[in-house]
C-alpha cells in the first residue's frame, strides 16, 4: 500500500508540475509566435498576448492576474527583461528566454500527432536516469504526461503513436543518450485497459 500511495504521490506532482510550466509555456511561445521574439511590450500591455495563451491554456476569470504574476517569476528567473525608458516599463526576452522559446517551438514542432487509423504498435519509453540527474528525469517524465503517455511501470511508458521525431530532440536536449530506450511493440499482453484509454479498437 505505501508502495502505492507513492506512486500516486509522483503522478500527482507530474501533473502539478505540468500545469505550472503550461501557463510558462504559453507565454513565451505566444510572445515567439505573436509578437516575435525581437519586439518589446509594454508592461501595462503586456496581457495583450492574453487570447493567444487562452487558446493554449484555457479561459479562465483568473487568467489575466495569473499571466501578470507568471510575467513577474519570469523577469525574476531572467528569462524576459524590464527595460525602463520616458515612455513606460517595456519587457522582452532575454537571450535565454530566446533560446528558451525556440526549444518550445521545436518541441512544438515535433509533437506527435494523433493518426485517423492506429498502425496497432505501441511505442514504449524505457528509461533509467540517475537520482542525481532528478531535473533530468522529472522534466521528461512531464513530457511524457504532457503528449499522453500512460505509465505501464516505473520508468516504463506506453503511446500508440510514433513518437521518435520527439525522442531524437529529447535524447540530445536532456542529454539522455543511452539512458532512455524506445521500443516499437506489436503487442502488450492484457492491453484492454490500455486500448480503452487512448480510444483504440479492443479487437
Amino acid at each position: 500500500m505505501q508502495e502505492k500511495n507513492e506512486r500516486g504521490s509522483i503522478e500527482e506532482r507530474v501533473k502539478r508540475r505540468t500545469k505550472k510550466n503550461q501557463l510558462r509555456d504559453a507565454i513565451l511561445l505566444s510572445a515567439y509566435f505573436a509578437v516575435g521574439v525581437s519586439m518589446m511590450i509594454m508592461m501595462p500591455n503586456a496581457v495583450r498576448l492574453l487570447k493567444h495563451v487562452e487558446k493554449v491554456v484555457g479561459p479562465s476569470h483568473r487568467l489575466k492576474r495569473r499571466v501578470s504574476q507568471k510575467y513577474s517569476e519570469l523577469i525574476a528567473q531572467g528569462i524576459f527583461k524590464r527595460i525602463d525608458t520616458v515612455d513606460g516599463s517595456r519587457i522582452e526576452l532575454t537571450e535565454k528566454g530566446k533560446r528558451l522559446a525556440e526549444q518550445l517551438a521545436q518541441r512544438e514542432e515535433l509533437r506527435p500527432k494523433k493518426q485517423r487509423k492506429w498502425d496497432r504498435k505501441w511505442r514504449i519509453i524505457v528509461f533509467d536516469v540517475w537520482e542525481r540527474r532528478r531535473v533530468v528525469r522529472d522534466e521528461l517524465r512531464d513530457t511524457l504526461v504532457e503528449v499522453g503517455f500512460v505509465k505501464l511501470q516505473d520508468s516504463v511508458w506506453v503511446y500508440p503513436y510514433p513518437f521518435e521525431k520527439m525522442l531524437l530532440f529529447l535524447r540530445a536536449h536532456l542529454r539522455l543518450g543511452k539512458g532512455i530506450l524506445y521500443i516499437v511493440a506489436d503487442e502488450i499482453e492484457q492491453d484492454e485497459s490500455i486500448r480503452k484509454h487512448f480510444g483504440l479498437p479492443l479487437e
